[in-house]
Parts: C-alpha cells; sequence; structure tokens
C-alpha cells in the first residue's frame, strides 16, 4: 500500500475493533509529532476585563467560580 486511498480501503475492510485500535494508533503518533503554541498569557487588566465581560452578559460572578480570581 503506497497511497492514501489504498491504506483508507484496507482500513475499511477491517473489524471494528481493529479500527479503533488504528485510529489509537494514528492519534498517539499524531500526538507526539505535534507542536503545540506556547499557551498565551493574560494581563491582569486583561482577565479583569474578560471577567467584567462576561459577569455584564450574565454569566455567573468570577469570584463565586474562582474565589483569587481578582
Amino acid at each position: 500500500m503506497s497511497t492514501l486511498a489504498e491504506i483508507e480501503t484496507a482500513a475499511e475492510s477491517l473489524p471494528g475493533e481493529q479500527r479503533e485500535e488504528l485510529l489509537r494508533f494514528l492519534a498517539m503518533r499524531l500526538r507526539k509529532e505535534r507542536t503545540l503554541p506556547k499557551p498565551r498569557v493574560y494581563s491582569e487588566e486583561e482577565l479583569v476585563a474578560m471577567i467584567a465581560e462576561h459577569e455584564s452578559d450574565g454569566d455567573t460572578p468570577a469570584e463565586k467560580v474562582l474565589p483569587c480570581a481578582l
């Protein structure tokens, strides 16, 4: 098998349990290869603004969910 179409056809012929195993294998390989972006760091001002925006939308106040947020 050398083309994606051939691999897809072969995968379709596998029993369900083996397709799940193949999917887990591929997912594991992709996770190892993937480079994740660095997490974004928010300033205190940005966090306060986001919390205020969510609270103005009628969401649960942040201090009820994250007592140490403010």
